[in-house]
């Protein structure tokens, strides 16, 4: 009897035991990768980066890392140059870190611009992408697997996925899955691979793609110092804009008119809607708080439909068929517009979303930028004050 409850435990133990052992096996894999890349001086790389979402277009950029390790640099650990090219670019845009701010070269004038988000970026590069994945999967050893192996552009590679999320809601399987392909003989990632179904983007379940093959490794390269990662000579500061130039138009001001094509090709103009109350909404496709603001919108637009009011969506970057698309997918109610940059430029928009509401008489009655808290309510309070004065 002793016996049998030995062997019962034992046949227990063992499938948590090969668990075990194949979560170390998984995380001995990604170490090893992490290990090799921090023992180079410096390295580069390109990738091809693709996103397919389920109301857009394939984007497709042309991406390439070249990092400098420095140890004294507490922030990163890197010096870091990154270039990416996409559509019609003829000169890729390129962000360089030397150690302070990130520096964005501007090649058509020679200037540059300083940000503080030189830690965003390097969190796009693979020291920072595998560094998350890292502290991921030692926090959550069991959501890390391993797959049989994967032939990515011709490289025989481990096949490893983090199962990030994974949950039902109202009977919708949602997920997040991350593989990452390692080769075999060089330890190096040969690509990367997010698969999604979310509700945490609009207002309706969305499917998400993204793909990056890496190749073309240098490593250890003589020509690699701190000087490739200054600011080229001839490159001199931008001329900061004035306030006039870049600040938000304040109520009481006349809204400047303009006129655009919606996605049914209905042309309109601001002037036209005098009389109404109007929500002008500047967005574009894949920001998420934009996306996050959709469900209000469509609840302000039935509240108000009888009420004289409005709501028109602004892209100041996106084609007339990715906006259709968007607004098919996530059942957007109101009128969309898009092709609208020069219509973002009179209003002084830098991001997005920014709302600017419109009173009857064509003046801005008030301005929102971004998406805050009661955003809802705040317009809704707007609009009912306005209704009162008509």
């Amino acid at each position: 009897m002793m016996i049998n409850k030995i062997v019962i435990k034992q046949l227990i133990c063992l499938p948590l035991i090969l668990a075990g052992l194949n979560t170390n096996a998984q995380v001995a894999i990604l170490q090893n990768t992490i290990d090799k890349i921090e023992s180079y001086k410096n390295f580069s790389y390109q990738y091809v980066y693709k996103q397919k979402e389920v109301f857009s277009d394939t984007l497709i950029t042309n991406n390439k890392y070249t990092l400098l390790k420095t140890p004294e640099n507490k922030e990163i650990g890197y010096f870091f140059r990154y270039e990416l090219k996409y559509g019609d670019m003829k000169v890729p845009s390129t962000d360089l870190y030397h150690g302070e701010n990130l520096i964005s070269l501007n090649p058509d004038d020679s200037t540059y611009n300083t940000r503080n988000s030189q830690a965003i970026t390097f969190s796009g590069s693979l020291p920072g992408e595998l560094s998350w994945i890292k502290t991921f999967s030692n926090k959550n050893p069991t959501k890390i697997t391993q797959v049989g192996d994967t032939i990515i552009n011709s490289i025989n590679s481990y096949h490893l996925i983090l199962n990030t999320k994974d949950t039902t809601i109202n009977k919708n399987h949602l997920y997040t899955r991350i593989h990452l392909f390692i080769d075999k003989i060089t330890g190096l990632p040969t690509g990367k691979l997010v698969r999604a179904r979310t509700a945490d983007l609009g207002k309706e379940i969305t499917d998400y793609y993204t793909e990056q093959i890496y190749f073309n490794y240098k490593i250890n390269q003589d020509s690699i110092n701190t000087t490739y990662f200054a600011i080229p000579e001839g490159f001199h500061p931008a001329k900061e804009k004035s306030k006039e130039e870049t600040a938000l138009l304040t109520p009481g001001k006349i809204a400047p008119d303009w006129t655009l094509y919606d996605t049914d090709d209905k042309k309109i103009s601001l002037s036209q809607l005098k009389g109404k109350i109007v929500l002008l909404d500047f967005f574009f496709v894949g920001c998420v708080p934009c996306m996050n603001s959709l469900a209000p919108l469509d609840k302000l637009q039935e509240r108000y439909k009888d009420k004289n009011f409005v709501i028109l969506s602004i892209s100041d970057r996106d084609s007339k068929k990715l906006v259709m698309a968007f607004k098919k997918s996530q059942r957007i109610k109101n009128q969309m517009l898009p092709n609208g940059g020069d219509v973002a430029k009179l209003y002084h928009i830098t991001s997005a979303p920014t709302f600017y509401v419109v009173d009857q008489e064509g003046k801005i009655a008030s301005v929102i930028n971004g998406y805050p808290d009661g955003f809802e309510n705040k317009i809704s309070s707007i609009i009912d004050q306005l209704i009162k004065k008509s």
